[in-house]
């Protein structure tokens, strides 16, 4: 398949049918340990820091692109809301909703880099797990930027490169192709969200292992194309490594979350600027970070070889399905302190029983 020519319906098809739509389009999530799983909780800590009160969200004008959870929080406290998502059923159920509780909402169904959000309009932008998922990233933020007034606020939630978690997502992104996407989700269900396929668990599975497009970013970069189009970053934990492996935290490195003001009301125009964008694409996690351990660049050529040798018919699919769901396991299992993948991890070092994992599936699941 094609992924690129057909972004936005695998996109759709992904969230709309099988990760986060079936499970946020009504309701916003349970608070679960170490993801960020509830939007209440997350939009009140960005809120925070964005110095805003919930009561002072009232009369706001608002933008929001994803399932609508979002939206319907901005709402609540009395925000003119704006909702975009890629999905015509998310568009829906926030249609129904607002009309039901009259709430001040206008929800579209669309692709960002097709849609005109309009200049110098919206107080507030908020955009969390999207703009690693657009197609061409900075296009789109020429838009957003665009589309804030003169000291209009932005919060933005991106993929961070170097995170250990985006390396693991990106080498089971080497080895799977979308032909296993719905045999990996029925074992990913059976073994770990009690055989339920619209569970937070195989929600995740979907989303990391198969959405078209995953970038992830350094912030150096994110900060470069915000300044470039105008934009002030007044809030940032300043974390610019490369990459952070170690330790066993969820997030294994900082800097993935930026707090953005707009200095003027100025436009720029995307001809203008397009040469100099650096966030039209990420970083992939395999192929474009400099690693210095030996036993990170042997992983990596581990998961090379296994590729080729299930390209060539040495290693069965269904084998590499399972692999990759084993893979998820040392960075995002449902619950850290009953994995067993983890505690071992953590016990002996992540790249090193990673290393382990590898070579023990090499050795014993191919015909070499």
């Amino acid at each position: 398949m094609e992924i690129n020519k057909y972004y936005k319906d695998v996109t759709t098809f992904i969230y709309e049918d099988l990760a986060w739509g079936p499970l946020y389009r009504k309701k916003d999530g349970e608070i679960i340990k170490n993801a960020d799983n509830n939007a209440e909780k997350y939009i009140s800590d960005s809120l925070k820091i964005l110095s805003i009160n919930k009561a002072d969200l009232k009369g706001k004008k608002i933008f929001n692109i994803g399932t609508g959870r979002e939206s319907r929080f901005f709402a609540q406290h009395g925000a003119v809301v704006t909702h975009l998502d890629i999905g015509g059923e998310s568009v829906k159920e926030v249609r129904e909703w607002a009309k039901k509780y009259n709430f001040k909402v206008t929800s579209e169904q669309g692709n960002i880099l097709d849609k005109d959000i309009g200049e110098n309009k919206y107080d507030l932008i908020f955009l969390s797990g999207i703009y690693q998922h657009i197609e061409k990233p900075a296009y789109a933020l020429v838009k957003f930027i665009n589309a804030l007034k003169k000291n209009g606020l932005m919060y933005m939630g991106f993929y961070r490169s170097g995170e250990f978690k985006y390396f693991i997502v990106d080498s089971i992104r080497h080895l799977v192709d979308y032909k296993m996407v719905s045999e990996i989700r029925d074992i990913n269900s059976i073994l770990f969200s009690f055989g339920e396929v619209n569970h937070y668990q195989s929600s995740r599975v979907m989303d990391d292992f198969f959405v078209p497009k995953k970038h992830n970013f350094h912030p150096n970069d994110i900060i470069h194309d915000v300044k470039l189009l105008g934009g002030d970053v007044f809030h940032f934990d300043e974390d610019f490594r490369d990459y952070n492996h170690k330790g066993s935290d969820y997030f294994s490195i900082g800097g993935d979350r930026i707090y953005i003001k707009k200095l003027s009301d100025k436009i720029t125009a995307l001809k203008d600027v397009k040469e100099q964008l650096k966030t039209i694409k990420g970083k992939n996690q395999i192929e474009d970070v400099d690693y210095q351990e030996e036993i990170i660049n042997h992983n990596i050529r581990l998961i090379k070889k296994i590729k080729l040798l299930c390209d060539t018919g040495f290693i069965t699919k269904t084998s590499i399905a399972c692999l990759a769901i084993g893979l998820y396991q040392f960075t995002r299992p449902f619950v850290f302190e009953e994995s067993h993948y983890f505690n071992e991890s953590k016990r002996l070092g992540r790249h090193k029983i990673i290393n382990r994992y590898l070579q023990s599936f090499i050795n014993n699941h191919s015909r070499v």
